[in-house]
């Protein structure tokens, strides 16, 4: 089972495997494993973020519990991390 996903700057689809056969994925553990495929583990994650939209209907996945089915493709952009409020 997997999800085909690709940064919006991209032309081709990459395939992540789901592990354990299981029919989904959050949103969470999809971010994770993107990451680390891509080697963005070792860059500061602190200075950007990635967003989630749906291939065909274009909506964000903005609840990190979001379970994304298998078989689904998935578009991902990578913005700014919103800045960390200094303690007064």
């Amino acid at each position: 089972m997997s999800i085909r996903f690709k940064f919006r700057s991209s032309v081709n689809f990459d395939t992540i495997e789901i592990d354990g056969g299981n029919p989904s994925i959050s949103v969470s553990q999809l971010r994770s494993k993107i990451l680390q495929q891509n080697n963005l583990k070792g860059v500061c994650h602190k200075d950007f973020d990635l967003v989630f939209f749906d291939h065909l209907t274009g909506q964000e996945y903005d609840d990190e519990e979001f379970r994304i089915p298998s078989g689904s493709s998935v578009i991902i952009k990578r913005v700014p991390a919103e800045p960390v409020p200094s303690p007064m």
